[in-house]
Parts: structure tokens; sequence; C-alpha cells
């Protein structure tokens, strides 16, 4: 049986939710089914969700690469919902670790949050939204499950909205922390992403990243993993996906923590997650004031 869930938009989430492109206020139409920038632009509200997305084309590459990825995802994250087969409790229990080493503080914006599992590790009371490009996300929750067995908040409503990483709808310096999990190697641009997260963080704000790194801890990639990455890129370049690789970027460690730095922020801790071989980090970094453009 599929519940009625419906996500929320509280009070104080209306009250920073901007355009996300001119980062100015949003009217509400008479009949509430748009939100309308001052410059003309209508975003649609559908099932109560504020779609604001606003990269909506597939004429370029990248913008085709992205799209068949996020396809492949949410086809994907319908089939595992119908098999309701997957490993719920598993997952949970080795997450504990790691936010017991990072907690979330404060105000959290969940970048990629999907349905808000996030929310397990949190104080109930705590301010929370998770932001996604993934408009029906939702339809995929059924009740009784393993899902919501594990996840059982789940069936409770949440504030959500729809958009993408590189432009979000938030006044700037409006969280405590903003989090990114298992997402960066999603975003069509990771530094766009980043310079958003720094915007929209408060002064000496956090943002927690979490992701599978190339050559895990010590950095190293092996000549097949090489090779794959080789392969991919040529079927990237040319629309194919037949490699079952469905990602943008695989960065490195170095990679990964080099981007954050540029971006304005201090590298505070890293936790390597059990059980993944080293080869997933969770990244707690802490926003410095006075970002400026970085030397050639």
């Amino acid at each position: 049986m599929k519940p009625n869930i419906l996500p929320k938009i509280d009070p104080w989430v209306r009250d920073i939710i901007v355009d996300p492109l001119s980062k100015q206020s949003l009217r509400t139409s008479e009949d509430g089914t748009e939100l309308i920038s001052p410059y003309g632009r209508k975003y649609p509200v559908v099932n109560g969700v504020y779609d604001l997305r606003l990269l909506n084309n597939t004429t370029t590459p990248d913008q085709k690469l992205w799209k068949s990825g996020q396809d492949f995802y949410e086809s994907s994250a319908t089939e595992n919902a119908l098999a309701d087969s997957m490993d719920y409790a598993g997952e949970l229990a080795g997450e504990r670790e790691v936010y017991e080493a990072i907690p979330i503080e404060g105000r959290c914006l969940d970048v990629g949050g999907h349905q808000g599992r996030l929310r397990a590790f949190l104080d109930p009371a705590q301010e929370y939204i998770s932001c996604d490009p993934f408009l029906n996300v939702f339809d995929r929750i059924r009740h009784p499950s393993n899902l919501t067995a594990t996840y059982p908040f789940l069936t409770e409503p949440v504030n959500f909205l729809c958009c993408e990483a590189e432009f979000l709808p938030f006044e700037s310096c409006s969280f405590d922390t903003v989090h990114m999990r298992s997402v960066v190697d999603h975003f069509r641009d990771p530094e766009l992403a980043f310079n958003e997260a720094y915007r929209t963080l408060k002064s000496n704000g956090k943002l927690v990243v979490g992701l599978y790194v190339l050559g895990g801890k010590q950095g190293k990639v092996g000549i097949q993993q090489q090779g794959k990455e080789t392969i991919k890129h040529l079927l990237d370049r040319f629309h194919i996906r037949e490699d079952g690789d469905h990602h943008i970027w695989h960065p490195t460690y170095d990679e990964l923590t080099n981007l954050i730095e540029s971006c304005g922020f201090d590298i505070n801790t890293v936790h390597w997650q059990k059980g993944t071989n080293d080869s997933t980090c969770y990244i707690q970094a802490s926003k410095v004031d006075g970002l400026s453009k970085s030397s050639p």
C-alpha cells in the first residue's frame, strides 16, 4: 500500500527560497500552481513540489550525457523500490559510524538528498531540507516495506524541493551545513556546485562531502582502472553508455580535496568509511570568508 506522502515547505524554508538564477524573491501565482520570478520566468508546483530546476535542455553533448545518467539513475531507483530487496538495514548501520565522526550541525541543506534518509542521523527538531533533481522521488516509497521498516520517518512529510546543485534556489548565508553524499560525481559542474554551497553557507558553515574516490586512500589508480576510465571518456565523447557507468566524474582523493579547497573551504576532518576498503571518504570542511579568484 502506498501512503499519502507529500513533501512540505515549512515557513522558514519559504522565507529563504529565491529564483535559482537571479537569486531574487519569487511570488506565488494566485492559483498556487506556479512560482514567478521578477524577470518573468515561471516554475511549476507539481503535486506539492516546487520544481525549481533551471536547466531543461538536451542539445549539447554535456547536457545529453547528464540527462542519460539521470534517467538511468531514476529508472534504477524505481526498480529497486519495486523489488524492495536492498539491504537498507546494512546501509544504515554502515553509515552510522560516519555521522558519529562527522555530526551534522544546525540548519542543514541536503543536496541530492533524495527522500531525506539523512534524517536518521539528525535531531528530530533540527531544521532540514532535501533538494534533488529527481522530481518524483517520493512516488517510489511503499509502505509497509523493508525501506520504511528501516527508515520509518519516510512516511512523514519532509521539506523538499526539486532543483540542481549548480543553481541552488536559496538566499545566501542561509545554512549551517550543506551535505553532499554520493552525489558530487553526478554533478554537471562540481566547481559551480561547491561555489553554490559556499554562497548558501553561513560564515564558518560546514560542507560535508561523502564520495567514492578513484584510487582510494592511497590515490593509486591501477592499470585496469586507468583503462576503464579511458574507455569511459571515449564512450562519453560519442554519447555511448554501454559500459554501465552513468557518473559524470570520478575524482581521486587529491582532485576532490583540491577542488573543495579552491572553492573557499578549509578541510577539518577526513573519515574513511569502514567496510569500503578505504575507497569512500567523508570530508568536513569549513567555509572561509574572503574567497577570491585563484591565480592561473
